[in-house]
């Protein structure tokens, strides 16, 4: 009898190690290298951007270069410090569609940044002068949701705890809606051809990404529903 009960608890203890290594790799290593990889990048950005400010640069200048892309670093590196210490989630929505959501909405941007993406036409200088100020918002918004949601942030639909101070507050998905805002000033501010096609569906998957948080964070926290009624999802007020 000691035997066979000994035998299910070696089970169980492997079981409980093979999950934990699985949530090592892809819920803390794998992430935090995708962003570490992203920073990279915009730091170099970052870095030929300085180099080729003007002697006398003035204040559009640095805005729509340099300032922008160091508050998007911060965007990038913030997740790194996040994933490599984040707990493991009280829930997830384990659902093939809702993982597939996940990781086409976080490496979208990054795919259509790795293909030739030849301009449409040139817009209007006012429209490119709008650009700026917004996608720096964008990652300002970004950078301040990750700040108050710290440890809860993953890639797939997670549950670790209810987050609702910051921008928080006044609307649901504060990193969709900076995300959103930044793709759509990179489409004004220099319209590609595949950053263009994709803005449509980037902003479908964003949308489809919120309503499975939505729904696993109302299972989870019953004080969700209250907090949804409350809010707004993207747009404080609106929408």
């Amino acid at each position: 009898m000691a035997e066979a009960v000994a035998i299910p608890a070696r089970r169980g203890d492997l079981e409980r190690r093979v999950e934990e290594i699985r949530f090592l790799i892809f819920g803390r290593s794998l992430p935090a290298v995708l962003f570490a990889l992203l920073g990279w990048r915009v730091l170099l950005n970052l870095l030929t951007q300085v180099r080729a400010l003007p002697v006398h640069a003035g204040i559009g200048d640095v805005l729509a270069g340099p300032l922008t892309t160091g508050v998007y670093l911060l965007f990038c590196v913030i997740p790194v410090g996040i994933y490599l210490v984040r707990p493991r989630p009280r829930a997830r929505d384990g659902r093939a569609i809702a993982r597939a959501a996940g990781l086409v909405g976080t490496t979208m941007l990054l795919v259509v940044g790795a293909f030739p993406n030849p301009v449409l036409l040139t817009p209007p200088a006012f429209i490119r002068d709008l650009a700026a100020p917004l996608a720096l918002g964008a990652f300002a918004l970004g950078v301040c949701g990750l700040l108050f949601l710290r440890r809860s942030l993953s890639i797939i639909p997670e549950a670790r705890r209810l987050v609702t101070r910051g921008p928080y507050r006044f609307i649901r998905h504060p990193l969709y809606a900076a995300e959103i805002l930044a793709a759509v000033a990179l489409v004004l501010a220099r319209p590609g051809l595949w950053a263009t096609l994709t803005l449509v569906p980037f902003i479908a998957v964003q949308m489809l990404r919120a309503r499975f948080e939505e729904g696993l964070l109302a299972r989870i926290f019953p004080e969700y529903r209250p907090y949804a009624r409350r809010t707004r999802r993207l747009i404080p007020l609106v929408w």
